[in-house]
């Protein structure tokens, strides 16, 4: 089946999601934030890194006004990428969809970049997310819309930088965006698998799952617990005056 066939299946199915949940005439901003640290070099040369992003592009679809994505990679520093158009994504995922050049014991050649592409090796291979969460909140405040933005957070887990991560997602709770982190893998998770339950919050704006092999997981299975909790969130903070 080829791609646009695919799309648009899954953009149906996203439809299917988004009515169980009471949302189906909800739109919102979509942005990707992709993990590109060390320990993730392994999904994206498997190619489910770019199958992930194939199944998101249908979210963005169904849910964004002009069916674009924002984009956003990290590792040791985040990196905005360029916005992917649903007409384009299978250039982008081929342009786009990278980790670091790593080399363990010389220093990695330097490529030539094409047009538009981020040179991986200055985003490095470490783990700091909250640097691309600030980033990502950033950009929000400086373009705000008249819909709610909903960031679908992809990781491995080796999360350490706790204390960071609960303080920026504590000041972003009062801001039009719902953070959907979402595990690849069986690595630690940190203060995004206590999120739920921390107090102290006006709205919960942070929604998390793991699973073992994304690739696995069938597309209404998928879709169902990406979107359980966004429009639970879209109510709750209609009443608190976020949105």
């Amino acid at each position: 089946m080829d791609m646009r066939k695919r799309l648009s299946l899954r953009k149906e199915q996203v439809a299917v999601s988004l009515r169980k949940h009471g949302a189906a005439d909800v739109t919102a901003r979509v942005i990707l934030v992709l993990d590109a640290s060390g320990s993730m070099s392994f999904l994206y040369s498997k190619g489910v890194v770019a199958d992930v992003v194939e199944r998101m592009a249908a979210v963005a679809a169904q849910l964004d006004d002009d069916g674009e994505m924002q984009a956003w990679t990290f590792a040791t520093h985040p990196a905005r990428l360029p916005d992917l158009r649903l007409a384009e994504l299978p250039q982008w995922l081929r342009l786009h969809v990278r980790v670091g050049e790593i080399g363990l014991f010389r220093r990695s050649k330097k490529r030539g970049l094409e047009p538009g592409q981020v040179d991986m090796r200055a985003v490095g291979i470490g783990n700091e997310e909250q640097k691309v969460i600030a980033e990502v909140r950033a950009y929000v405040r400086a373009n705000p819309g008249a819909v709610p933005t909903l960031v679908l957070f992809f990781s491995d887990g080796g999360i350490y930088r706790d204390s960071a991560i609960e303080s920026e997602l504590r000041a972003a709770v009062s801001e039009p965006i719902f953070w959907q982190f979402v595990g690849l893998g069986r690595a630690r998770y940190g203060v995004l698998e206590r999120f739920d339950t921390l107090p102290g919050r006006q709205v919960d704006n942070v929604g998390f799952f793991a699973v073992d092999d994304i690739s696995t997981v069938p597309d209404p299975e998928l879709y169902d617990r990406l979107l359980s909790e966004f429009p639970t969130w879209i109510r709750e903070a209609g009443r608190h005056g976020i949105l």
